[in-house]
């Protein structure tokens, strides 16, 4: 997988896939929505809800193993929409981290079939 290792989801419960799976599934649920108040405050600059989203999705991220590029991208938004600095860089590093996102999705669903199998 290129955008996420399930390797320390899977090792907290290594004989039960039922776990991950629900995990799994809240994110893929939930996620998107974060993404998109995110863009929505990103369109009237409103830097705390940008952070505050951006926050919200961290620590599901690192669950997950999210890939490096994946990570630092949510990293610099977290970073930039608190401290307000360079704002202007945060929309294409957003757009970005969508995108990358949506791999993740992809990658997320497939193990998701793996653990049901």
């Amino acid at each position: 997988m290129e955008f996420c290792n399930l390797d320390y989801l899977k090792s907290v419960t290594p004989k039960c896939n039922s776990f991950p799976i629900q995990i799994i599934t809240i994110f893929l649920q939930d996620t998107p929505d974060s993404i998109t108040k995110m863009k929505v405050a990103l369109k009237s600059s409103n830097w705390v809800e940008v952070h505050k989203n951006a926050r919200k999705i961290k620590p599901s991220i690192i669950m997950l193993g999210a890939s490096k590029t994946l990570l630092d991208n949510l990293l610099y938004i977290i970073d930039h929409s608190k401290s307000e600095v360079e704002t202007h860089t945060i929309s294409s590093y957003l757009l970005k981290f969508e995108e990358d996102m949506s791999k993740l999705y992809f990658e997320l669903q497939e193990s998701i079939k793996e653990m049901e199998n």
